[in-house]
C-alpha cells in the first residue's frame, strides 16, 4: 500500500510540474447583452470582450437601433443623418467603426471593434477609450460591472 501511495504521489508531482510549466495562453470571452425600449426606439447592445491570461485584448460592441415610432420612421432620413453625424466610419490603428443603415426596416447598426493588444494609447485616447489599454479589470470584475449597468453576461 505504501508503494502505491508513493507512485501516486510521484505521478501527481509530475503532473503538477508539467502543468505549471506551460506557456499556453488561456483565452476567455465575455459576452454581455442589453435591450432597451425608449422614445420609440429599441436598442439592442452586444459587447464581446476577449481576455488572454485574464487581460483584455479585444473588444467588439454592436448597437442595433430599431425605430418603432411612426413619426421617426416618416423622417428616417433626418434620423439617419443625425446618427451618421455622431457615428463616422473609420479604421485606424486597430480601432474601427462600421455603420449599417436599413431604411426598409428602420434599423441603424454601429459596430465598434478594438484590438486592444495592437492599438496605440493615442488611438484609444482619440476615440475616448484612454483607460482601456491600462485597465487592470479582470473578466470577472468586467462581468460584474456590466451586470450592474443592466447587461446580461456570460463567460464562454
Amino acid at each position: 500500500m505504501k508503494k502505491i501511495s508513493m507512485i501516486f504521489l510521484s505521478l501527481l508531482t509530475i503532473i503538477l510540474i508539467a502543468g505549471c510549466g506551460t506557456t499556453e495562453e488561456k483565452e476567455q470571452k465575455l459576452v454581455c447583452t442589453s435591450t432597451e425600449n425608449e422614445d420609440g426606439m429599441s436598442l439592442e447592445s452586444v459587447i464581446s470582450m476577449t481576455y488572454k491570461n485574464n487581460k483584455l485584448n479585444h473588444m467588439t460592441m454592436e448597437v442595433n437601433t430599431k425605430v418603432t415610432d411612426s413619426d421617426i420612421q416618416e423622417n428616417w432620413k433626418v434620423f439617419e443623418s443625425a446618427m451618421d453625424e455622431d457615428n463616422k466610419e473609420f479604421n485606424k490603428d486597430g480601432i474601427s467603426l462600421k455603420v449599417e443603415s436599413d431604411s426598409k426596416n428602420y434599423e441603424y447598426k454601429t459596430i465598434l471593434d478594438i484590438d486592444v493588444e495592437n492599438t496605440t494609447e493615442e488611438a484609444l485616447k482619440e476615440q475616448g477609450f484612454s483607460d482601456l489599454k491600462d485597465d487592470n479589470s479582470t473578466i470577472k470584475s468586467s462581468k460584474e460591472a456590466a451586470e450592474e449597468d443592466g447587461y446580461v453576461c456570460e463567460i464562454k
